[in-house]
C-alpha cells in the first residue's frame, strides 16, 4: 500500500511539473524581466559611485586634518646640480672573462 501510495506521488509530480513552468511564455518572461535588471543595474551603479564619492570625501577631510605627505619641503628643481648627490660614471662595461678559457 505504500507503494502505491509513494508511486502515485512520484507520478503527479512529474505530470505536473511541466504545468508549474508553463506559467508564462518564455519570451515575454525575458522581455518583462529585462528593463527592471537594467534598471537595477543602473540603479546599484550609482548607489556605488555615490559611496565611493562619500568615501572620498572622509578622506579628504581626514587629509586635511593630519597630512600624511608634507609637500612644503619638495625639492622640484630641474637644474643640473651638483651638490654631492651625483653618482659618477663608471664608464663602459668591463669584458667578462670565459672560465673555460
Amino acid at each position: 500500500m505504500h507503494r502505491n501510495l509513494l508511486t502515485g506521488v512520484i507520478g503527479a509530480a512529474l505530470v505536473l511539473t511541466p504545468l508549474g513552468f508553463a506559467q508564462q511564455p518564455p519570451n515575454s518572461q525575458e522581455k518583462a524581466a529585462q528593463p527592471q535588471r537594467e534598471s537595477d543595474g543602473v540603479q546599484q551603479a550609482i548607489a556605488f559611485q555615490r559611496a565611493k564619492d562619500r568615501a572620498d570625501a572622509r578622506q579628504a577631510r581626514l587629509e586635511k586634518r593630519h597630512p600624511s605627505v608634507d609637500y612644503s619641503n619638495a625639492d622640484r628643481r630641474m637644474d643640473d646640480s651638483n651638490d654631492g648627490h651625483h653618482a659618477p660614471d663608471p664608464g663602459p662595461a668591463q669584458p667578462k672573462k670565459d672560465k673555460n678559457q
